[in-house]
């Protein structure tokens, strides 16, 4: 165990992704806790920002511009550019002389940030439970009780060395006014009152997740007629063909196009209910404690499904045990949706 009166500043690191991010924060949580009057930071790529930038728990939040770098270092009239904004980065981190150091990524990226970062104690996960020789990184290696433990409660035991309980950890989000009247705004102007939040997509790198769309538009008029409940249909950037693809064929209404996370996490919190697949929409659902349909095939539920007590999740595996998309019925999932309504 560490001496914790001699940590006064921490560094967490999560960059991505959007949902492996939104699942970190209950750690967040537990750690300013545990440690009320340390300076904790937080390393979080851009497209993952907006769940950690201004969270009450945080004193600082470290962008890493992963998205504008990836680019820049493809033109080489750019590189050197790149290369010197890189060395300028890493060095400001070090230059705030952290205590210690808790890598929550597990691959390469991640044990990168912590081992050049330069602080002398660096938590991270044990061999068998990172990727790319994360573990080589680390000078404390910790081992998750299970191999099927949720991301969660993973995410608090890397805690452990810290002495911080996992019982301390709860989502919280950072607060948005400006988010709250933008949702209360389209609200206004379709005139919903209770409502079934539907997410039909997932990442580029997550297609093998999506449930076909015209399944999705099949359940939203279902929900309509039967439960005599609004349909909104939320998207994302790329996301809007699929969205109207699934208004064209039923009575479900487009969601107003959402600006930040923050935005979307508002349009989960007044919904009644939300559907989607194992994506980051979906366990931003479980951060705003809205009910949730969790539609899921290739990923085990069991690890990746959310960290919510009211939701029901849909899973078909095939006989090796994998879930397929393809098998999940619009029956099963209205089933599932009348079990939480």
């Amino acid at each position: 165990m560490l001496d914790r009166a001699a940590i006064q500043r921490i560094l967490l690191i999560r960059l991505s992704a959007v949902g492996d991010v939104i699942n970190t924060l209950p750690a967040v949580t537990a750690v300013r806790a545990s440690f009320p009057k340390a300076h904790i930071a937080f390393v979080v790529e851009d497209k993952a920002k907006d769940v950690v930038v201004g969270h009450p728990d945080l004193d600082e939040v470290i962008v890493f511009p992963r998205k504008r770098w990836s680019k820049q270092l493809w033109n080489p009239l750019r590189l050197v550019r790149t290369l010197s904004e890189a060395g300028g980065y890493l060095g400001a981190i070090r230059e705030k002389a952290f205590d210690v150091v808790v890598d929550f990524q597990a691959n390469l990226k991640g044990a990168m940030h912590s081992w050049l970062s330069n602080v002398p104690v660096r938590i991270g996960f044990a061999r068998g439970h990172t990727m790319e020789m994360n573990h080589w990184f680390s000078t404390i290696r910790v081992a998750p009780y299970s191999e099927t433990i949720n991301r969660v409660d993973k995410f608090l035991a890397l805690l452990q060395p810290l002495g911080v309980a996992p019982s301390l950890g709860k989502y919280r989000l950072p607060s948005s006014l400006s988010s709250q009247a933008a949702v209360d705004d389209y609200l206004k102007s379709v005139g919903c009152g209770r409502y079934v939040l539907v997410h039909p997509g997932t990442s580029d790198f997550g297609k093998a997740k999506r449930w076909p769309l015209d399944r999705f538009a099949a359940l939203a008029n279902r929900i309509n007629t039967d439960l005599r409940m609004s349909v909104i249909v939320a998207w994302g950037p790329g996301e809007k063909p699929m969205a109207e693809e699934i208004v064209k064929a039923s009575r479900a209404f487009l969601a107003m196009e959402t600006h930040s996370l923050l935005e979307l996490a508002e349009l989960e919190r007044r919904a009644t209910l939300f559907i989607g697949a194992d994506s980051g929409p979906l366990h931003l659902a479980s951060a705003v404690g809205v009910p949730s349909v969790a539609l899921f095939g290739p990923k085990d539920p069991a690890v990746y499904g959310p960290c919510n007590p009211r939701h029901r999740v849909v899973y078909k595996p095939n006989g090796n045990g994998i879930g397929n998309m393809q098998a999940i019925t619009v029956e099963d999932a209205f089933a599932a949706v009348k079990a939480l309504l």
